[in-house]
C-alpha cells in the first residue's frame, strides 16, 4: 500500500506539531544542552517537510493529475505482522511520551525496543539482549555525553 502523499504529509506535519508542543514542557537546565533542542529541530523538520509533501500532492491533484485520496489495499497488507510493524512505530512514540515520565526512560525504552524486535521476527533472547544493550547505550549517551536529563520515573537519582 502506498498511502496518498497528502495524508502522509499531513500526518507528518501533525506529528511534528505534537512533538514541538510537547518539547515546550521539557526542563531547561543551566549550562547544558536543552532537552528541547532536538525535539524542536526534528518536529520543525516534520512540519516543514510534511507540509511540502502534502502541498505537492494537492497541487498535482488541482492540476488534474491522477492523485488518489484513498489508499489501495495490496497483498502485503493482508499480513497482520506487517501491519503491526507499521502501527507499532507511532504507537511506540506515543507510549514512550506517556509512560517514560511515570516509569522511567530506560524501562520503557527496553520494553518498546524488545517488542519492536519481536515484531521483526527476532528471537526472544536476542531481542532482549539487543533491547537492554541498545537502550543502556543510548541512555548513557544522553545522560553522560549530551547531559540531557531523561525521565527517571519512580527511581529518582538512578540511571533508570
Amino acid at each position: 500500500m502506498r498511502l496518498p502523499d497528502i495524508w502522509t504529509g499531513l500526518g507528518f506535519a501533525v506529528l511534528g506539531i505534537f512533538v514541538v508542543l510537547q518539547a515546550q514542557g521539557f526542563p531547561e537546565p543551566a549550562g547544558a544542552a536543552s532537552p528541547r533542542l532536538f525535539p524542536r529541530i526534528i518536529g520543525g523538520a516534520f512540519v516543514l517537510f510534511g507540509l511540502m509533501i502534502a502541498g505537492r500532492s494537492l497541487a498535482a491533484r488541482l492540476q488534474g493529475g491522477d492523485v488518489r485520496l484513498v489508499p489501495q489495499m495490496e497483498d502485503w497488507m493482508r499480513s497482520p505482522n506487517r501491519l503491526a510493524r507499521i502501527v507499532f512505530i507511532p504507537l511506540a512514540i506515543v507510549l514512550y511520551g506517556l509512560l517514560a515520565p511515570l516509569l522511567g526512560s530506560l524501562p520503557v525504552s527496553v520494553v518498546l525496543v524488545f517488542v519492536s524486535a519481536l515484531l521483526w521476527d527476532e528471537r526472544p533472547v536476542a531481542a532482549a539482549l539487543v533491547a537492554v544493550g541498545v537502550c543502556l547505550a543510548v541512555t548513557l549517551f544522553f545522560i553522560e555525553v549530551m547531559r540531557v536529563p531523561l525521565p527517571t520515573g519512580p527511581f529518582p537519582g538512578a540511571l533508570f
